[in-house]
Parts: C-alpha cells; structure tokens; sequence
C-alpha cells in the first residue's frame, strides 16, 4: 500500500511537473517571439510605379510605401527608401576590344526617396544607352539590410530602345563590322549552339521539385508530398509521374495541373531511397530521386475546409495532423501558431498523434506558419498556410461616361468603404495608354504585402490569388499548394524561440548622418578639430575630436549635395591630418527570379517612341541612333572662354563650368575632386589615381586631358599631379563623353571604335597648378530626391495643344487622399491615341487594409 501510495504521488508530481513545464514553454515561446516582433520585426517596402515598360530616356514614376512587417512593433518605419534599376549590361572581359563580351548585373540607376508626410515620391530616368531587355526595380530600407536581399521588394520592368535596335539592324545589315562589336551597343545574344535546335525543343526542358509536407518524412508514417513542375521558361508545367520505392515497388502515382502543382499521398512511407519517373506532354521523360525519409522525426499534416461562395463562413477551418516520434516527446514539444506579429495559439503535444482545428474566421490575412519545437527550442517541422481576403468591401473606381473621344477631359472618382478610412490613408494613380504597354508585372500592394513579401522564387499568375470573382474555396485550395511548393523560411523560428536572433548591424534611418575618421602620420588621429562645409545648403559645421571618429547627425540633405571636410591639429594650424569619409552601403547585388522571354514591341510604339527621342530639344540626348547623317536641335553653346581646342567648337551646356559656376567649390575642391562630383559616369582609379570615364558601354576609359588648349600624356598627367590642381586655378572647363569626345581623340586614339572621354581645362594663369592639400577633401553621399510633378497638359479652351498627343503615361500622382466619406476624384485629358486606356489606383487605408483597384476608359473608334 505504501509503494502504491509512492507511485500515486510520483505521477501526480510528473504531472505538475508536465503542467509547469508546458507553462513555462508557452510563456517562453510567447514572449520571445513578442521580444522579436516588437523590436527586431523586418519592414516591407512597396513601390507602385506608373507603368512596367520603358523606353531609353523614358522616366520611372514611383510612389513609395513602408510598414513594419508586425503590427506590434514599436518603433517607426523607416524615413528612406533606396530604389535601384538593375539590369544586365554587356561588360568586356579583358583590357583589349579583341577580348570576348559577357553579362554583368549591375545598378545602373540608384535614388534615395524621403518620406514628406506619409509619401514617398521620386522618380527615375532609364540610361540613354539602355538596351531591349528585361531588368528589376529594388525597393529597401538600411533596416532591411539586416535580413537577406532575396526578400527586398522586387518587380520585373521591360526596357526598350527602338533606336538602338534600328541602329544595329542597320550594322548588321551592312555587314560594317563583326557581331561581337555590336554588342556593345546592344543586348548580349545566346551562345551559339553547336548543333541546331528548334525553339518548341528548347521549351521542352524542366524540373521537378518533390517536398514533404512540413519539410521532412518519417519512415513508417504516411506521408504527403507536394510536387511542382517547372518549364524551361521558369512558368509552372503539366507532368505526370509515379513513384517507386528503393526495390521497385509502386508507390505512388500522380499528375500536376497546368501550373505544375500537384502532391501525393503515400501510405506507410518505407525506408530506404525513392525514385520518380517522370514525363511531360510531349513524352520527354526524366528520373528524379526524392529526399531521403527520417527515422524519427515530427510532420504537420494540414487540411483546409473553406466553403464556396466568395466571403469565408463560420464554419472554415484548417485541421491539423501532428505525428511525433515516441522518443521525442520526452524533449516536451509543443506547437505554436503564429503570424507577422505575434504568437497566437500554442498547445502541448503528448501523444504520438495530436489533432487539432484553427477557425479561419478571424484571422489576419497573410501568411501564417504553425511550428513544433521542444522546450530547448528546436525546431522539427513547420508548415505555412495562407489566410487571403475575401469579401466585397473594396476600392470602387468610377467615370462620368463610359465612352470617351480624344483630349477630352475624364474626371475619375474613387471611394473606399467607410469602415476602412483614416487620416493615414494614401493612394497613388497611374493612367497608361494600353495600345501602348501592357502590365508585365502583376503584382499589387495587396499581393506583395500579403503573399509576395514572404516567399521566394517567381508566383506564377500571383493576380489570380486575389481575385475576389474567384470562389474563395478555389483561391484557398491553390495558395495552400503554392505555400508548401514555395520557399518559406522569412521568420527564423529557431532562432527566435531559442532567443539567438542576430543582432542588427543596420539601424532604422530617421535622419541622415555622415561619417568617418580622422587619419594623422602615425594613424587614428585622437585630437583633431573637423570643419564641414556644404555650399549648397548652406551648411557648416566644426568639432573637435576626441577618439578620431566622427559622426555629423541629422543633417538633411538633397542628392548631389557637396561636402567639404576638412581636419587640422587641435591648434589650428598642423595640416597633417586627413579625414576619410565612410562610404554609403547598399544592398549587394542579386539575380531575382524573372520569367524568360524577349522583349518585344509594335510598331507603333517604335514609331512613337523615336518621335519623342529624334524631336526632344532638351539638348539630353547625345546618341543619335542613325546611320544616315541628322541634325538634332540641342542647347548648344560657344563659350567666349573656351577651353576646346577647336575654336568656335558649339558643346552642349550641360558639359561646360565656367569660373562662376565652379566658384563656391573654390575653397576646398581640388580639380579631380570638382569632376567627379558634378558629372556623372565618372570615376577614379584604384591602381594610379587617373580619371575614369563610362563610355556608355559599361566600358571604362581614361579621360583625356588637354590644358589651355594643349593635349596632356598620361604619364605627366601622374607626374605632374595635374589632377590635384587647385579649383582656384581652373577659369573654366568642358568634360565630353560619347559621341560628343569623338571630335578631340588624340592620334593615337583615334582608331579605337569607342571614343575616350575627355576633360579640358583654362588655368587661371596659363600655368599649371600644384597638389592641393591633403587635410580636405570632398564627398557627395547619396542624399533624398527632390520630388518632381508629373505634367498632364489641359485641352481646357479651343487652340490648345496643337501638336501630336502620344503619351503613354497620361496621369500619374503619387498621393490622393479621400475625405471623411472616402472619396476623392482626380481629372486628366485623354490623347490623340483611339486606344483604350488603364486607371490603377493602388494604397492602404485603415488598419493595414490593402487596395488595388482597375478600370479600364473605352475610347471612339
């Protein structure tokens, strides 16, 4: 009796201990995910731009958003957003023109966008010497430097240059020079194949992922696998396949729909390895080796009950299957529910197999991932699922008419429900001539925020997911598939439950800051007195330091701003000190996941397109795309004081800097100095210090030097120190690159194909300047844009307008506000175009309700 009363006594003990134990756990797990979603939550960015097909010298409209990925965090978003245009550019493999060309992704356009309120704006121009091809416009914040690139907001644009594709046609067509010399005006080709195959071969290529449910199988459980099919063309296939085990036996069969989705069910999972056969519908067949099963382990099974209709009822749930190796649930394992946010369903797992159900009424749309982890916060499974929207209370847009002729005036009303209004609210509007381009990327910020944001790899038919005429059972059965077939690790749970998140190396930025160090004869100098002068803003600044380093905050500055900084002993008056300022960091580069394919256009649009860029009298435009000789009006000039040696030699205005012009960067610029912060596409190198010019094709060159009139060698160029000239001792100079720098190539230049840059200089004296002092030096760190208004003309009174209407963009706003009844309305003029137009209205209103709203204007044929 005594030993029973013992053991009674040892089992309640165990079962207290349980009970606390489970206690504990939750706690833990609960407040560690709330430690990390309050103050290590990522951001997300959306940019909403005004169409996805540009041409050379066409202008990106974009309209930025920013928002913590949790709803509990409790730090503000980010003040700045970094935008980049990355593209594959033809890059020359060696020194010599003899060498081969290859692809190089780079950014070739970079902007720093400033929250003004709560909007961010800006705007980007496509590079001249762009060429027919696909590239990507990246969106982040410095905060999301610390998570990895792959989830950085991302979309696919198309770029066009009509002009250049004519201009290599016409080379080619002439047979003026070999192939591989083309290239560098113009897109990189394939490799030339060696033996012959046909486009419809090609596209007869693809790939087979199979993946547990959960992310792994036990031997002897049954076990769900999800399949997805990829073309060569990265879209999703149709295939069909069966499965067999180590021995040969049948395990399964299986088909995968259009988009290449489809899974499989396998009873009693046997040890060893599995194979599939797979074949597509023409017959090519392919074997593909699964992954191997666990002996032990935990899986997540779930299944979705969602009624039809397009609203989710009452009764929607998800239900979960959770099997677990008896050894393991001695560890004391549990399950955790939890979204962007916060952790908000836990229960303990006791038994082999657990069932449980989630109600999907609720719950927050976006991703959602059930977790079962033990008390040391291991990790064994996870599984997502996604909660879409549903409903109709949704962003109406609404015309007076239904038909509209051309420049007539179209008043557009947009109206949000009630419920969803809030001061915070902001829209942006894009009007595009659909003749004209077409929506490449499907994405809105609904999908991005809710779906994109968190998953790799290319979503095929993403709009699909959110269409609200789609059964709402339909939507869910496919976002199920696509999230068990999708890269899904943006929350590292292990991490956060074991309370190992890395430390951030990148701060939110709220202001701005320059940074940097002092550098003396013997190192880090600790005594310095720094003076900082920005003759543009009209700012300056002194300091002495104490440790060497320093850090000048909030301090707000536009692009292209200049800083001269300069350091001396604490005295005054000991010049051996040199400030080195700390260089701007982006995100590196990365090759994001975009469907294959040429870029193509009509006709009309080429014809449209070089209207716009042959009869521009900006003066922008340096390349004329044409074999045949033209004359392009541009704002030309003769400077009085010339540097040119070609006297009377017309240079465009936007190349020349006169004495006044250079005057408030006399005091600390040296010439070098002076060249690369006022034209773009130069650098210096990094082996002799010489100027380096971009040539236009992603080729660097040395600039050329001529001083009052006179050609300078390189080496004395080196020797003499010219580039360190004084400011002060410059009356005036001319830099020219391209087309432009062909008329002053020196001899020995001058059967180069590509012309090398060139700078040239009047001194002051008609001599040559001494090196400037070491103590200063002059930087511009990328600074905000200035926001710039998109102009839409008014055919308000008879007479206006007389010449050819071709917009492409018609309207564009990056911010409307709807009143307290949640509405607003917008006006613009129709073209000359008798195609239909698009009207996009994307943003977020109250409580992190997304819109994307379409209508389409029909126009008089």
């Amino acid at each position: 009796m005594k030993t029973a009363v013992k053991l009674i006594t040892l089992l309640v003990s165990l079962a207290a201990g349980s009970q606390h134990l489970y206690a504990q756990q939750e706690k833990n797990a609960k407040g560690m995910f709330e430690n990390f979603s309050k103050l290590l939550s990522p951001e997300k960015v959306y940019l909403h731009t005004d169409k996805d097909v540009y041409h050379a010298t066409d202008t990106i409209w974009i309209s930025g958003y920013v928002e913590n990925s949790s709803y509990a965090g409790e730090f503000a978003e980010s003040n700045y957003i970094y935008v980049e245009l990355i593209a594959d550019y033809p890059k020359k493999e060696v020194e010599s023109w003899n060498g081969g060309i290859s692809r190089q992704l780079e950014v070739v356009e970079r902007k720093k966008l400033r929250r003004f309120g709560n909007t961010f704006s800006g705007y980007m121009v496509v590079p001249e010497m762009s060429s027919t091809s696909k590239a990507v416009l990246r969106g982040y914040t410095y905060w999301m430097l610390n998570s990895p690139v792959e989830y950085m907001f991302y979309k696919q644009l198309e770029i066009t240059n009509p002009m250049k594709d004519r201009f290599i046609s016409a080379l080619k067509d002439a047979r003026i020079s070999s192939e591989d010399t083309y290239l560098l005006f113009g897109a990189v080709p394939e490799k030339k194949q060696t033996k012959k195959m046909s486009a419809e071969a090609v596209h007869e290529d693809y790939d087979v992922q199979f993946l547990p449910e959960s992310g792994n199988y036990i031997v002897g459980s049954d076990a769900t696998i999800f399949i997805k099919g990829i073309g060569a063309n990265g879209k999703g296939k149709a295939l069909s396949g069966s499965i067999v085990s180590h021995n040969g036996k049948h395990l399964a069969s299986f088909t995968t729909d259009p988009l290449g989705f489809g899974k499989v069910l396998i009873k009693n999972l046997p040890a060893g390895k599995m194979m599939a056969s797979v074949a597509d519908s023409h017959g090519i067949g392919k074997n593909f080796q699964l992954p191997p099963p666990l002996q032990e382990g935990v899986t997540i099974n779930g299944r979705l009950a969602v009624s039809g209709g397009g609203n989710s009822g009452d009764n929607d749930k998800i239900s979960f299957r959770i099997f677990s190796s008896g050894r393991l649930l001695a560890r004391g394992l549990y399950a955790v529910l939890q979204n962007g946010s916060e952790v908000y369903s836990q229960m303990e797992i006791n038994s082999s197999q657990s069932l449980f159900s989630l109600p999907l009424k609720g719950l927050e749309p976006g991703i959602h991932t059930i977790t079962v982890a033990d008390s040391n916060g291991n990790v064994y499974a996870q599984r997502p699922f996604a909660v879409l929207p549903c409903g109709n209370e949704v962003m109406e847009i609404d015309t007076e008419k239904d038909i509209y002729g051309k420049r007539e005036k179209v008043t557009v009303n947009v109206s949000i429900p009630r419920s969803m209004i809030d001061s915070c609210s902001n829209f942006s509007v894009s009007v595009t001539d659909m003749g004209l381009t077409d929506n490449v990327e499907k994405t809105t910020i609904e999908s991005y925020m809710l779906l994109k944001s968190e998953l790799n790899g290319y979503i095929e038919n993403i709009e699909w997911y959110f269409d609200r005429n789609v059964p709402y059972a339909s939507r869910m059965a496919r976002a199920d598939m696509l999230m068990q077939t999708q890269g899904w690790r943006y929350y590292e749970m292990e991490n956060i439950l074991k309370g190992e998140n890395t430390t951030p190396v990148f701060g939110k930025e709220y202001v701005q800051t320059i940074a940097g160090k002092v550098m003396g004869v013997f190192g880090i100098s600790k005594k310095a007195f720094v003076t900082f002068y920005a003759p543009s803003i009209n700012f300056s600044a002194m300091g002495q330091l104490d440790s060497g380093y320093f850090v000048l905050k909030d301090v707000d500055f536009p692009e292209k701003t200049k800083f001269i900084v300069s350091a001396t002993g604490k005295n005054g008056k000991n010049m051996s000190h040199t400030p080195i300022l700390q260089k701007d960091y982006f995100a590196p580069i990365y090759r994001y996941p975009i469907l294959d394919g040429k870029v193509t256009y009509s006709a009309r649009y080429r014809e449209i397109v070089e209207k716009k860029y042959y009869n521009s009298a900006d003066g922008a435009h340096s390349m004329a795309f044409t074999l045949d000789p033209v004359v392009v009006t541009s704002q030309l000039i003769t400077p009085a004081n010339s540097p040119s040696p070609i006297p009377n030699r017309p240079i465009k205005r936007s190349s020349y800097r006169d004495a006044q012009a250079m005057k408030p960067y006399m005091k600390g610029y040296d010439l070098a100095s002076y060249v690369l912060a006022s034209f773009a596409g130069v650098r210096r190198s990094q082996i002799d210090g010489m100027l380096l010019g971009n040539t236009g094709f992603n080729n660097w060159k040395i600039v050329e030097l001529y001083i009052n009139g006179t050609h300078i060698h390189a080496n004395e160029v080196l020797n003499g120190n010219l580039l360190q000239m004084p400011l002060y001792e410059v009356e005036s100079l001319i830099y020219l690159n391209g087309l432009d720098a062909s008329p002053f190539q020196p001899v020995h230049l001058h059967l180069s194909p590509v012309p090398s840059p060139v700078l040239m200089i009047n001194t002051v004296s008609g001599g040559r300047g001494n090196r400037a002092n070491p103590n200063t030096v002059a930087s511009a760190p990328i600074g905000w844009q200035k926001p710039a208004r998109f102009y839409s003309p008014k055919y308000d009174y008879m007479g206006r307008g007389k010449g050819e209407d071709n917009r492409i963009t018609l309207y564009w706003s990056p911010s409307i506000k709807v009143d307290k009844s949640g509405k607003a309305s917008f006006s613009f003029y129709t073209s000359d175009s008798t195609a239909d137009f698009r009207i996009e209205v994307e943003g977020r209103s109250a409580a992190g309700k997304y819109h994307a709203a379409e209508k389409i204007v029909v126009m008089k044929k």
